[in-house]
């Protein structure tokens, strides 16, 4: 009895330190080193990563990029993920900035990622490329499609009722021998 409760402990150890394996949890004495870990390593540290916006654009669009913590007057760089440099401008008094860039018309669909560096300072804001948009001759209304005269449409169906009716009439009454 007291032996097949050390072999269910000992069972349940296992799979609790399985468990941890596959969840991420590092055995004691891993080394600390957090992103930087050589391969085959683990880390013992977390790093929360702050949430980066996303902007939804189309080609050859203009959007407002905006950030704080530089410098006061220092130079702020904004640069397409690519490394193109899409606007270089001054941060104000206080060490904010707001500018407009404008996105590379040949920038390819997907997910890019625009950084604002002044001195040691980055900032990111991620740019969701779709394709281009699609001016509507009505003026943005949804387009119109089916029939324009649906008079007769709704005569024959009305009529289909009436018969269907008819049939279903004459097939319940009872006939007389």
């Amino acid at each position: 009895m007291i032996r097949s409760k050390m072999k269910a402990a000992v069972l349940a150890g296992a799979i609790v330190a399985l468990g941890l394996t596959f969840a991420g949890a590092s055995p004691a004495g891993a080394q600390d080193c957090g992103y930087d870990c050589p391969p085959g390593s683990t880390s013992t540290t977390t790093t929360a990563v702050p949430e980066i916006p996303t902007v939804t654009v189309v080609r050859g669009e203009t959007i407002d990029v905006r950030g704080e913590g530089c410098a006061p007057g220092a130079e702020v760089v904004v640069t397409w993920d690519d490394g193109t440099v899409l606007g270089t401008f001054t941060a104000d008094e206080n060490g904010d900035f707001v500018t407009s860039i404008t996105i590379p018309i040949n920038a390819t669909l997907g997910v890019h990622l625009v950084t604002a560096t002044c001195g040691d300072v980055e900032q990111f804001l991620n740019v969701n490329v779709l394709a281009e948009s699609v001016n509507n001759v009505d003026n943005g209304t949804l387009p119109r499609t089916g029939s324009s005269n649906t008079g007769p449409l709704v005569g024959i169906g009305v009529a289909a009722v009436v018969l269907g009716g008819a049939f279903l009439y004459g097939a319940r009454r009872p006939r007389q021998a």
